[in-house]
């Protein structure tokens, strides 16, 4: 395993690879995946000039908090209470507001491990930050194992009252650096879908619509332009999806292309897929392309939109999920 830092802009970028081939940069701001590397080849897509990478809207690779996706009108009902968000979509708060996890500096340690190394991130929320209830107390860990291309994310939380949260990860995967992603072909354990109203606020589920059926796997790109998908809104997907599977024990979500395959599991009840609908167009990106409408695919597991009783932390209680991705070389 090595580990090489860079400081960048008052922040720290620490790539880490172990023997096989799997390289992650990190960030201290946002607790994020700056890039993802395996065998020397583009696994992930982000703004290549770091200075813009850190404040960009498009959230590329950062954790996402407190709650991931779209509050209605910014306000927060919850235990017959009604609390006042931080808005940043319109009227909207997206992904925890102005000043949401995305775009706070976290501490960081580094942990030695048996089998590889953890990276983690702190960060204490105060109760009220951004309008949210109670004080939160962070961990991200990063576990990267030293023989096997395989990381996991977890989502270590504690609050002082009762509270929602629901965070994520905002990583954009595109494999092998393509100049899109719509010739990857992506499998989704999931036959529900949400529903939006003209503004992407979530109404709820319902049995997914041709276009958004991935149980049989497909390219991204074979669907797309269906008219289910074009509003002015989306131009593509942004939905979220709900796992019909016990997610913890096999991959829910594949992604993969002629040569590298994205193995997914989680221990969250969703994912959030958005296809880079609403490009910087021509910023060139950290695989060598320049940025243009789906060239990465975000994948999020997430806790369903709304659903504020899962997404409960209790006091002192603790609250812990976590993301794996596993990345594999066909014909290896």
């Amino acid at each position: 395993m090595t580990i090489e830092s860079v400081e960048s802009s008052g922040v720290t970028f620490l790539k880490v690879t172990n023997s096989v081939g799997l390289a992650l940069t990190l960030s201290d701001f946002g607790a994020g995946i700056y890039e993802i590397r395996y065998l020397g080849v583009p696994m992930t897509i982000a703004q290549k000039d770091k200075a813009e990478w850190l404040h960009s809207d498009a959230y590329f690779g950062k954790t996402v908090g407190r709650i991931a996706g779209r509050i209605k009108e910014g306000k927060l009902d919850y235990l017959g209470k009604t609390y006042s968000l931080s808005v940043n979509e319109g009227v909207n708060t997206l992904h925890g507001g102005v000043e949401g996890f995305s775009f706070k500096m976290f501490k960081m340690d580094v942990v030695h491990l048996g089998d590889g190394i953890a990276v983690d991130y702190y960060l204490v929320s105060k109760a009220l930050e951004m309008g949210f209830p109670g004080e939160v107390d962070l961990r991200v860990r990063y576990l990267i194992k030293e023989n096997e291309p395989v990381f996991r994310i977890v989502y270590d939380a504690k609050s002082s009252e009762q509270t929602p949260l629901n965070f994520t990860s905002h990583t954009y995967f595109n494999l092998g650096g393509e100049d899109t992603v719509e010739r990857q072909i992506l499998y989704i354990d999931a036959n529900e879908t949400e529903t939006y109203d003209s503004a992407m606020i979530p109404l709820g589920f319902a049995p997914a619509p041709k276009c958004l059926d991935f149980t049989t796997p497909k390219a991204v790109g074979k669907d797309i332009n269906d008219p289910y998908l074009q509003n002015a809104r989306t131009l593509g997907y942004d939905h979220c999806f709900a796992f019909r599977s016990n997610k913890s024990s096999f991959p829910v979500l594949t992604l993969e292309n002629g040569s590298f395959k994205l193995s997914l599991r989680t221990s969250l009840p969703a994912v959030q897929i958005y296809s880079d609908n609403y490009p910087r167009m021509g910023a060139l990106l950290t695989n060598g392309q320049k940025e243009k409408q789906h060239s990465g695919l975000a994948i999020e597991p997430v806790y369903k939109p709304n659903d504020f009783h899962a997404m409960t932390c209790m006091p002192y209680e603790g609250k812990r999920n976590f993301i794996e991705y596993t990345f594999s070389k066909k014909g290896e």
